[in-house]
Protein backbone atom coordinates (compact mmCIF):
# COMPACT_ATOMS: atom_id res chain seq x y z
CA UNK A 1 0.00 0.00 0.00
CA UNK A 2 1.47 3.28 -1.10
CA UNK A 3 0.71 6.49 0.82
CA UNK A 4 -0.88 9.26 -1.16
CA UNK A 5 0.76 12.68 -1.09
CA UNK A 6 4.13 13.86 0.29
CA UNK A 7 5.31 13.90 3.85
CA UNK A 8 5.81 17.40 5.25
CA UNK A 9 7.77 18.02 8.43
CA UNK A 10 5.89 19.82 11.18
CA UNK A 11 8.86 21.95 12.15
CA UNK A 12 12.44 22.75 11.20
CA UNK A 13 15.07 20.36 12.45
CA UNK A 14 16.99 21.91 15.38
CA UNK A 15 20.31 23.50 14.46
CA UNK A 16 23.00 23.96 17.08
CA UNK A 17 25.82 26.47 17.13
CA UNK A 18 29.45 25.35 17.15
CA UNK A 19 29.75 25.90 20.92
CA UNK A 20 26.81 23.59 21.68
CA UNK A 21 27.72 21.01 19.05
CA UNK A 22 31.38 20.77 20.10
CA UNK A 23 32.56 17.24 20.66
CA UNK A 24 34.14 16.09 23.86
CA UNK A 25 37.77 17.13 24.12
CA UNK A 26 40.12 14.61 22.57
CA UNK A 27 43.60 13.83 23.85
CA UNK A 28 45.83 16.88 23.30
CA UNK A 29 48.36 16.79 20.45
CA UNK A 30 51.74 17.48 22.11
CA UNK A 31 53.47 19.23 19.21
CA UNK A 32 50.42 21.32 18.33
CA UNK A 33 49.90 22.36 21.96
CA UNK A 34 53.55 23.40 22.28
CA UNK A 35 53.34 25.42 19.06
CA UNK A 36 50.42 27.34 20.56
CA UNK A 37 52.29 27.73 23.84
CA UNK A 38 55.23 29.10 21.88
CA UNK A 39 53.02 31.87 20.49
CA UNK A 40 52.75 33.55 23.91
CA UNK A 41 55.95 32.62 25.76
CA UNK A 42 58.54 34.81 23.94
CA UNK A 43 56.91 38.19 24.63
CA UNK A 44 56.29 37.32 28.29
CA UNK A 45 59.83 36.03 28.76
CA UNK A 46 61.42 39.09 27.13
CA UNK A 47 59.50 41.44 29.40
CA UNK A 48 60.14 39.58 32.66
CA UNK A 49 63.71 38.43 32.07
CA UNK A 50 64.63 42.03 31.23
CA UNK A 51 63.92 42.95 34.85
CA UNK A 52 66.76 40.65 35.94
CA UNK A 53 69.35 42.49 33.84
CA UNK A 54 68.45 46.16 33.73
CA UNK A 55 69.85 47.87 30.65
CA UNK A 56 70.33 44.75 28.53
CA UNK A 57 67.92 43.92 25.75
CA UNK A 58 66.43 40.44 25.96
CA UNK A 59 65.40 38.65 22.78
CA UNK A 60 63.57 35.30 22.72
CA UNK A 61 62.99 33.16 19.63
CA UNK A 62 60.88 30.01 19.82
CA UNK A 63 62.15 26.84 18.19
CA UNK A 64 60.31 23.87 16.70
CA UNK A 65 58.74 21.53 19.29
CA UNK A 66 60.03 17.97 19.23
CA UNK A 67 59.33 14.65 20.92
CA UNK A 68 62.28 12.96 22.56
CA UNK A 69 62.80 9.49 23.97
CA UNK A 70 63.92 9.47 27.58
CA UNK A 71 66.16 12.05 29.20
CA UNK A 72 68.12 13.24 26.15
CA UNK A 73 68.81 16.69 27.65
CA UNK A 74 72.08 15.81 29.33
CA UNK A 75 74.33 18.38 30.93
CA UNK A 76 77.51 19.24 29.11
CA UNK A 77 80.86 18.97 30.88
CA UNK A 78 81.97 22.54 30.22
CA UNK A 79 78.61 24.24 30.70
CA UNK A 80 76.29 21.96 32.68
CA UNK A 81 72.55 22.46 32.54
CA UNK A 82 70.58 23.74 35.50
CA UNK A 83 67.22 22.00 35.69
CA UNK A 84 64.11 23.19 37.47
CA UNK A 85 61.34 20.69 38.21
CA UNK A 86 57.92 22.28 38.53
CA UNK A 87 54.66 20.68 39.66
CA UNK A 88 51.75 22.25 37.79
CA UNK A 89 48.05 22.55 38.59
CA UNK A 90 45.93 20.77 41.15
CA UNK A 91 47.06 17.36 39.86
CA UNK A 92 50.70 18.44 40.32
CA UNK A 93 51.77 17.26 36.89
CA UNK A 94 55.52 17.70 36.51
CA UNK A 95 57.44 19.57 33.81
CA UNK A 96 61.09 20.57 33.67
CA UNK A 97 62.82 23.75 32.56
CA UNK A 98 66.54 23.73 31.80
CA UNK A 99 69.13 26.34 30.90
CA UNK A 100 72.94 26.43 30.89
CA UNK A 101 74.87 27.51 33.97
CA UNK A 102 76.56 30.23 31.93
CA UNK A 103 73.17 31.90 31.33
CA UNK A 104 72.59 32.33 35.06
CA UNK A 105 76.13 33.67 35.51
CA UNK A 106 75.48 36.23 32.74
CA UNK A 107 72.42 37.45 34.61
CA UNK A 108 74.53 37.80 37.76
CA UNK A 109 77.26 39.70 35.92
CA UNK A 110 74.76 42.09 34.30
CA UNK A 111 72.94 42.65 37.60
CA UNK A 112 76.27 43.66 39.20
CA UNK A 113 77.02 46.17 36.45
CA UNK A 114 79.16 43.98 34.22
CA UNK A 115 78.92 43.38 30.50
CA UNK A 116 77.66 39.82 30.79
CA UNK A 117 80.99 38.24 29.86
CA UNK A 118 83.15 38.59 32.95
CA UNK A 119 82.28 35.27 34.53
CA UNK A 120 83.70 31.78 34.81
CA UNK A 121 81.69 28.58 35.02
CA UNK A 122 82.62 26.95 38.35
CA UNK A 123 83.65 23.30 38.48
CA UNK A 124 82.03 22.61 41.84
CA UNK A 125 78.98 24.14 43.50
CA UNK A 126 77.41 27.36 42.28
CA UNK A 127 78.31 30.51 44.22
CA UNK A 128 75.56 31.94 46.40
CA UNK A 129 74.92 34.82 43.99
CA UNK A 130 74.25 32.35 41.16
CA UNK A 131 71.95 30.25 43.33
CA UNK A 132 69.92 33.32 44.25
CA UNK A 133 69.75 34.40 40.61
CA UNK A 134 68.67 30.92 39.51
CA UNK A 135 65.86 31.15 42.05
CA UNK A 136 64.72 34.43 40.50
CA UNK A 137 64.86 32.93 37.02
CA UNK A 138 62.71 30.02 38.21
CA UNK A 139 60.14 32.49 39.54
CA UNK A 140 60.03 34.16 36.13
CA UNK A 141 59.56 30.80 34.40
CA UNK A 142 56.69 29.91 36.73
CA UNK A 143 54.97 33.27 36.16
CA UNK A 144 55.18 33.10 32.34
CA UNK A 145 54.04 29.47 32.26
CA UNK A 146 51.08 30.29 34.50
CA UNK A 147 50.09 33.18 32.24
CA UNK A 148 50.54 31.16 29.04
CA UNK A 149 48.69 28.09 30.33
CA UNK A 150 45.97 30.24 31.90
CA UNK A 151 46.47 28.62 35.31
CA UNK A 152 46.69 30.24 38.76
CA UNK A 153 50.31 30.86 39.68
CA UNK A 154 49.53 29.59 43.19
CA UNK A 155 49.05 26.06 41.76
CA UNK A 156 52.71 25.91 40.62
CA UNK A 157 55.26 24.36 43.01
CA UNK A 158 59.02 24.37 42.49
CA UNK A 159 60.26 20.97 43.66
CA UNK A 160 63.92 21.96 43.69
CA UNK A 161 66.29 19.42 45.23
CA UNK A 162 63.64 17.94 47.52
CA UNK A 163 63.09 14.21 47.98
CA UNK A 164 59.91 14.49 45.90
CA UNK A 165 61.82 16.25 43.12
CA UNK A 166 64.59 13.65 43.03
CA UNK A 167 62.10 10.77 43.06
CA UNK A 168 60.00 12.35 40.30
CA UNK A 169 63.11 12.98 38.18
CA UNK A 170 64.14 9.35 38.49
CA UNK A 171 60.67 8.06 37.58
CA UNK A 172 60.18 10.40 34.61
CA UNK A 173 63.75 10.18 33.24
CA UNK A 174 62.86 7.27 30.95
CA UNK A 175 59.54 8.70 29.75
CA UNK A 176 58.95 10.08 26.28
CA UNK A 177 58.68 13.87 26.45
CA UNK A 178 57.56 16.80 24.35
CA UNK A 179 60.17 19.58 24.34
CA UNK A 180 59.77 23.25 23.48
CA UNK A 181 63.17 24.97 22.88
CA UNK A 182 63.67 28.74 23.00
CA UNK A 183 66.75 30.73 22.02
CA UNK A 184 67.46 33.58 24.45
CA UNK A 185 69.88 36.44 23.79
CA UNK A 186 71.04 39.00 26.33
CA UNK A 187 72.18 42.14 24.55
CA UNK A 188 74.62 41.25 21.77
CA UNK A 189 75.65 37.95 23.36
CA UNK A 190 75.42 34.62 21.62
CA UNK A 191 71.99 33.01 22.25
CA UNK A 192 71.60 30.20 24.72
CA UNK A 193 68.84 27.62 24.89
CA UNK A 194 66.04 27.52 27.43
CA UNK A 195 63.88 24.42 27.07
CA UNK A 196 60.65 23.22 28.62
CA UNK A 197 60.12 19.46 28.71
CA UNK A 198 56.74 17.84 29.33
CA UNK A 199 56.95 14.10 30.15
CA UNK A 200 54.20 11.98 28.59
CA UNK A 201 52.30 11.20 31.80
CA UNK A 202 52.23 14.87 32.74
CA UNK A 203 51.37 16.36 29.37
CA UNK A 204 47.72 15.30 29.24
CA UNK A 205 47.15 16.44 32.83
CA UNK A 206 48.53 19.91 32.08
CA UNK A 207 46.76 20.47 28.76
CA UNK A 208 43.48 18.63 29.38
CA UNK A 209 40.41 20.80 29.04
CA UNK A 210 41.98 23.07 26.45
CA UNK A 211 40.14 23.78 23.22
CA UNK A 212 40.39 20.69 21.02
CA UNK A 213 42.21 20.95 17.67
CA UNK A 214 40.51 19.69 14.51
CA UNK A 215 36.97 19.73 15.97
CA UNK A 216 35.53 21.30 12.82
CA UNK A 217 37.17 18.82 10.46
CA UNK A 218 40.12 21.05 9.54
CA UNK A 219 43.52 20.11 10.93
CA UNK A 220 44.92 22.60 13.37
CA UNK A 221 41.67 24.62 13.65
CA UNK A 222 40.19 25.23 17.08
CA UNK A 223 36.69 26.08 18.11
CA UNK A 224 36.36 29.57 19.59
CA UNK A 225 36.49 29.84 23.36
CA UNK A 226 33.09 30.13 25.01
CA UNK A 227 32.24 33.49 26.57
CA UNK A 228 29.25 33.18 28.95
CA UNK A 229 28.53 36.90 28.59
CA UNK A 230 27.82 36.56 24.86
CA UNK A 231 25.47 34.58 22.65
CA UNK A 232 24.46 31.81 22.53
CA UNK A 233 24.71 31.51 26.30
CA UNK A 234 24.52 35.15 27.41
CA UNK A 235 20.77 35.46 26.88
CA UNK A 236 19.77 32.18 28.54
CA UNK A 237 17.72 32.95 31.72
CA UNK A 238 18.62 30.98 34.84
CA UNK A 239 16.44 30.81 37.95
CA UNK A 240 18.53 31.50 41.05
CA UNK A 241 17.47 31.42 44.69
CA UNK A 242 18.97 32.78 47.89
CA UNK A 243 18.37 30.54 50.91
CA UNK A 244 17.95 32.81 53.93
CA UNK A 245 17.34 30.01 56.40
CA UNK A 246 17.43 26.25 56.30
CA UNK A 247 16.27 24.70 59.58
CA UNK A 248 14.89 21.33 60.68
CA UNK A 249 11.35 21.30 62.12
CA UNK A 250 9.77 18.17 63.62
CA UNK A 251 6.89 16.67 61.67
CA UNK A 252 4.73 16.91 64.81
CA UNK A 253 5.16 20.68 64.87
CA UNK A 254 4.57 21.04 61.15
CA UNK A 255 1.29 19.16 61.56
CA UNK A 256 0.11 21.86 63.97
CA UNK A 257 0.93 24.87 61.83
CA UNK A 258 -1.79 27.51 61.77
CA UNK A 259 -2.09 31.23 60.99
CA UNK A 260 -0.61 33.39 63.74
CA UNK A 261 1.97 30.84 64.87
CA UNK A 262 5.50 32.30 65.20
CA UNK A 263 8.54 30.30 64.17
CA UNK A 264 11.86 31.74 65.39
CA UNK A 265 14.46 31.75 62.62
CA UNK A 266 18.10 32.73 62.53
CA UNK A 267 19.29 34.15 59.20
CA UNK A 268 22.84 33.13 58.38
CA UNK A 269 25.41 35.88 57.96
CA UNK A 270 26.57 34.31 54.72
CA UNK A 271 23.58 33.44 52.54
CA UNK A 272 24.16 30.91 49.72
CA UNK A 273 22.97 31.73 46.21
CA UNK A 274 21.93 28.69 44.17
CA UNK A 275 21.50 28.05 40.45
CA UNK A 276 19.75 24.69 40.42
CA UNK A 277 21.56 22.63 43.05
CA UNK A 278 24.90 24.41 42.49
CA UNK A 279 26.08 27.09 44.93
CA UNK A 280 27.39 29.91 42.76
CA UNK A 281 28.01 32.59 45.40
CA UNK A 282 27.51 33.76 48.99
CA UNK A 283 26.38 37.16 50.20
CA UNK A 284 24.97 39.34 52.97
CA UNK A 285 21.29 40.25 53.16
CA UNK A 286 20.45 43.96 53.04
CA UNK A 287 18.08 46.43 51.40
CA UNK A 288 18.22 48.41 48.17
CA UNK A 289 15.47 50.80 47.03
CA UNK A 290 13.05 49.44 49.67
CA UNK A 291 13.61 45.92 48.46
CA UNK A 292 15.53 43.02 49.96
CA UNK A 293 18.94 42.62 48.32
CA UNK A 294 21.95 40.34 48.48
CA UNK A 295 25.45 41.80 48.48
CA UNK A 296 27.83 39.21 47.00
CA UNK A 297 30.83 38.56 49.21
CA UNK A 298 32.24 35.41 47.62
CA UNK A 299 31.89 33.53 44.35
CA UNK A 300 32.33 29.79 43.95
CA UNK A 301 34.96 28.03 41.91
CA UNK A 302 33.03 25.50 39.81
CA UNK A 303 36.09 23.42 39.01
CA UNK A 304 36.92 23.06 42.71
CA UNK A 305 33.32 22.04 43.40
CA UNK A 306 33.50 19.40 40.67
CA UNK A 307 36.77 18.03 42.05
CA UNK A 308 35.34 17.98 45.56
CA UNK A 309 32.31 16.05 44.31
Amino acid sequence: MKPEGAFIAERTVAMHCDELAARKSAAPDPLRELELLGDTLPALLEKRLAKLCTGAKVSVQVGKPTEQEGDSNQAGAEDPLLESMIAVGRKKAILTASLPTSAVLRFVDLALGGNGWTYKVPEGKLPLSAKLMFGRVQQVLVSVLAASLDLPETTFVQLGDSDVGREAKEVLSSCKRAVLPLQVSLGDDEPWELSFAFPGPSFAAIFEGKDTPDTDGQAGTRLPSVNPARDPFGGVPLLVRAVLVDMPIPVSRLSMLKPGMVLPVSVARSVPLFAGDQVIAHGNVGALDDRAALQITQTSNFKENENAG
